[in-house]
């Protein structure tokens, strides 16, 4: 005898058609939501066009004029200009140059003191005038900051390798640690960069110890290099005497034991004569040690470097959003629209009150 399957009751038919319903109707109102989000959208982007459309007149006049006004402010204005010097600290002095620039930016921009900046620059005071800021930052090359962190990463015991990475040691990297740093000066003279750029090297590196610190430091190279020449010196009187001794060897009868034996550094007491290869290697590196010498008496010669000079005339450094011939026809054709905005608001208030 078979078994009658259960018949679902009427009770939760109901309950299922009133829940497909409820989610209809959800569905329902969140589309119609969208549509009319859409629908408003649209219907504002056409009243702004309607709006431009009729006074289209009013804003094309009033950008036209803009642009006259703008143009002919900007033909009358100075220019502002800009030029960069690169420049190599030696001695710890990056922090000196940036005080002194600052102080500099002081004078120029802040205070307007042109009679105390002609002074520091050898420069007339109308010269002064056209200055109007010095600007200085490092020259972040990923390269060296590659290298810093190689460095100082070898120095670091294994504990501290685990806490120390690439981008930690790069943020705490400030601007003193770079040697190479690009300043800018802005003016309105564009020819004034040869006419200030000896006596402001001068000026930036101007420090008492620093100084003091050149001079010595030049004195132990010049020091070091008599010491190498009479190194030098002596090498070259063993290579001739070396070379005599070799040719009265020559001379003699070959007999076992029978020369005469010299012995340099570390060659053991049973062989010959020392090959001469050797000092002519010594001296050959005592060269090298002069010439990197030489090298070092130019690169640490002064406080700092001047790796790139300005240029003989500046360029135009200003953005163009600063330009008159732009600024002016944006700022009335805003003006010019807040006030259709104002005016019609006003007539849509008296409307509505007037119902």
């Amino acid at each position: 005898m078979s078994k009658e399957l259960p018949q679902p009751q009427q009770s939760e038919e109901l309950d299922l058609g009133q829940l497909f319903k409820l989610i209809g109707n959800a569905f329902d109102r969140l589309f119609k939501f969208i549509g009319g989000i859409f629908t408003k959208i649209f219907g504002l982007f056409m009243g702004v066009l309607s709006h431009f459309f009729k006074r289209k007149i009013w804003y094309i006049s009033v950008v036209i004029i803009g642009i006259a006004i703008g143009y002919f402010i900007d033909s009358t204005a100075d220019k502002t200009y800009g030029a960069n010097m690169f420049i190599e600290t030696n001695f710890n002095s990056a922090r000196q140059v940036y005080e002194n620039i600052k102080e500099f930016h002081q004078l120029a921009n802040k205070d307007k003191d042109f009679v105390e900046l002609s002074k520091r620059l050898n420069i007339t005071v109308e010269e002064a005038e056209t200055l109007n800021g010095f600007y200085i930052q490092p020259d972040e090359d990923e390269s060296l900051i590659v290298e810093k962190y190689s460095d100082f990463y070898k120095k670091l015991d294994s504990t501290s390798r685990l806490e120390m990475n690439y981008e930690r040691f790069k943020k705490s990297l400030s601007s003193y640690d770079f040697r190479i740093h690009l300043i800018g000066v802005s003016t309105t003279n564009k020819k004034i960069y040869k006419s200030i750029e000896e006596a402001f090297v001068k000026e930036i590196s101007r420090n008492t110890y620093l100084e003091e610190i050149v001079e010595v430091n030049l004195e132990n190279l010049n020091r070091k290099d008599d010491a190498l020449l009479v190194q030098i010196q002596k090498t070259d009187s063993l290579v001739k005497e070396y070379l005599s001794i070799r040719i009265n060897e020559s001379e003699k009868e070959n007999l076992t034991g029978s020369g005469t034996n010299l012995y340099m550094g570390n060659t053991e007491s049973g062989s010959l004569i020392m090959d001469e290869s050797v000092i002519i290697e010594k001296r050959l590196d005592l060269e090298a040690q002069r010439r990197m010498i030489n090298k070092d008496k130019v690169e640490q010669k002064n406080v700092i470097n001047v790796i790139a000079n300005f240029p003989t005339n500046g360029y135009d450094i200003s953005n163009w959003y600063e330009k008159n011939k732009f600024l002016i026809p944006i700022i009335l054709f805003v003006l010019t629209f807040s006030i259709f905005m104002i005016v019609g608001l006003g007539k849509y208030l008296d409307k509505e009150s007037n119902k």
